[in-house]
């Protein structure tokens, strides 16, 4: 579901714009994305307002499939002091940023991090993870299951 390397924990940001660059900036260096993609998922919240904060603290960035997509994937950024999106589930800590090639390839992914992100107790572990290694470790092992 995520490679380590797509994990930032512990980060700072000074506001959602940063919070949003510096989640999906994990996904260009690891080649999922283009740096393209990042000013779409800005853009997006732009105009059509913080509807990407779906639960209380945690932000999923997402644009359309896109040419600056090169494959499917997930960041996930935690941030040491959290950022407002001026909607009612501020404040964010977490920004989880969501790239796929297409309308379909991202769906069984986003239907098993919503049963993991369901969870209060898992949401307490990524708060409180320091280790990159361990949360992806824990994040597969929910997928495989």
């Amino acid at each position: 579901m995520i490679l380590s390397e797509n994990i930032n924990l512990n980060a700072t940001a000074k506001d959602w714009v940063e919070a949003m660059r510096l989640s999906g900036q994990l996904l260009v260096n690891s080649n999922y994305i283009t740096e393209g993609y990042i000013d779409l998922t800005i853009k997006t919240v732009e105009e059509y307002g913080p509807y990407i904060v779906i639960i209380p603290g945690l932000a999923l960035s997402h644009s359309r499939p896109d040419v600056t997509v090169l494959k499917t994937g997930i960041s996930l950024l935690s941030l040491s002091k959290p950022v407002h999106f001026n909607c009612e589930n501020d404040p964010v800590d977490i920004v989880i940023t969501l790239a796929a090639v297409n309308d379909t390839d991202h769906l069984g992914l986003l239907s098993k991090l919503s049963d993991y992100l369901s969870e209060e107790e898992n949401m307490d572990f990524i708060r409180n993870c320091t280790d990159p290694e361990a949360l992806a470790r824990e994040l597969n092992k929910s997928h495989i299951e």
